[in-house]
């Protein structure tokens, strides 16, 4: 506006102003014309009115004004369209993918990388998982979370739906929530999600460590199918209850049912967990009772350490000869970070862990050895390259008191393997 009023200005000098003789002596000026003075004033009107607008946008507009009315409208639809484009008003998205290459020491013929979890085969790149979660939840507590699995890991965790599923794809959660107005308020859970047992979840770059422990994989169930109901008591006392189909299963297998709990207990840097599984697991029998104590304890000492401490037991009746069959687990994890040493190592941190487990009636790993107990260090090294992009390096060792692991075309009781992985996550 100010280059256009300028030009103007200047357009009025070079056309109505004294004339410059040669001789640099300024002539007398032309007389204006009724003409030009008319022209000049409605110039000016006009510039005057340009001004006039540029004022009114800078204020603002104003509601009796047409034009400022116009402008709110416009803003008011496109708000409008923003937040209710594609019913996606209030929908929160996440997700990650994650792949990795494995490699057994053993060399096995059969390419397996005996009792291990999710990292089964050696030698192999694997698309692990690509995951996309979805959920949406209103102030009053009513919403859903839906978690889509699809890669090798997804095959690996599959439930049993009554039907087939696509061999790499799973629905590892898909719940509708509900809060109550009781005490602090009793949200409720109606569907399918992860269990509440564990120190370590389904999705590897959630855990200090690559592979999974033994426990995660034979100590307790991935996932459930039924209702839950938790509550805060108060800031230190959480409480979860409720009753679902078994382990690992969304049509049940049986006529009897399987109750879920678990107590939470949160004091500053330590927080403690006791969880429950207990009801009829087996094909078509609801007499047989599996049941499993689990409890977690992490606690964060200082800034980068991190410790973990997970103890599993679990019992299934009526398993071998008629009797009882029972498994054992303990496993700690201690992770430090980099910047525990130098802040400049702060995109870098180090996970040991150690863990026993016993399963003496082979009810759990169904190796045919007639019972072990199994031992693993796992040491793993992880690297922050951008805020979601990680690398990790691992080195495990596994033992057994039985020779239950591919060596070559043989068995050992031991295996050395190697893992790298690369994550990004939303």
């Amino acid at each position: 506006m100010k280059k256009f009023i300028s030009v103007a200005a200047l357009a009025v000098a070079l056309g109505v102003g004294g004339n410059v003789g040669a001789s640099g002596e300024e002539e007398p000026a032309a007389p204006v014309t009724p003409d030009v003075q008319g022209m000049l004033q409605k110039m000016q009107q006009r510039i005057d009115e340009l001004e006039g607008e540029v004022s009114r946008l800078k204020e603002g507009p104003g509601e009796n004004d047409e034009a400022g009315a116009g402008v709110m409208d416009l803003t008011n639809r496109v708000e409008s369209l923003e937040g209710g484009l594609l019913g996606l008003n209030g929908f929160q998205f996440g997700g990650l993918i994650y792949g990795s290459y494995n490699y057994n020491f053993n060399s096995p013929d059969s390419r397996s990388n005996d009792l291990r979890i999710f990292d089964t085969e050696h030698n192999n790149f694997s698309m692990d998982m690509l995951q996309l979660e979805v959920s949406k939840e209103t102030e009053s507590g009513v919403g859903f979370h839906a978690v889509l699995d699809y890669g090798e890991t997804a095959s690996l965790i599959q439930s049993d739906w009554g039907g087939g599923l696509a061999d790499n794809f799973e629905v590892q959660q898909a719940y509708m929530t509900y809060t109550f107005g009781i005490g602090n308020g009793v949200e409720m859970k109606f569907g399918k999600f992860a269990t509440l047992l564990g120190g370590e979840v389904i999705e590897s770059p959630y855990n200090p460590n690559v592979s999974r422990s033994f426990m995660f994989g034979y100590a307790i169930p991935f996932t459930h199918t039924g209702v839950l109901f938790s509550t805060a008591l108060n800031d230190n006392v959480s409480l979860t209850a409720g009753v679902v189909n078994g382990w690992d299963t969304v049509k049940d297998n049986n006529n009897g049912k399987t109750f879920l709990g678990s107590l939470g207990l949160e004091f500053g840097d330590l927080a403690w967990t006791f969880n429950g599984v207990f009801g009829a697991e087996d094909d078509e029998s609801g007499s047989s009772k599996t049941g499993v104590f689990d409890t977690v304890l992490t606690y964060s000492p200082m800034e980068n350490v991190d410790l973990l401490a997970n103890f599993d037991y679990g019992t299934a009746s009526e398993q071998v000869g008629g009797d009882d069959a029972n498994w054992t687990g303990l496993a700690g994890i201690m992770t430090l970070g980099g910047g525990l040493l130098d802040e400049s190592l702060a995109d870098w941190s180090f996970a040991l862990r150690g863990e026993w487990f016993s399963d003496p009636d082979d009810y759990r790993t169904g190796t045919g050895s007639g019972g072990q107990d199994l031992r693993e260090v796992t040491g793993t090294f992880k690297w922050q390259m951008t805020e979601n992009l990680q690398a990790r390096l691992e080195f495990r060792h596994d033992w057994s008191n039985k020779k239950v692991f591919s060596d070559g075309d043989g068995y050992s009781d031991d295996q050395d393997s190697m893992i790298v992985e690369f994550a990004y996550l939303m």
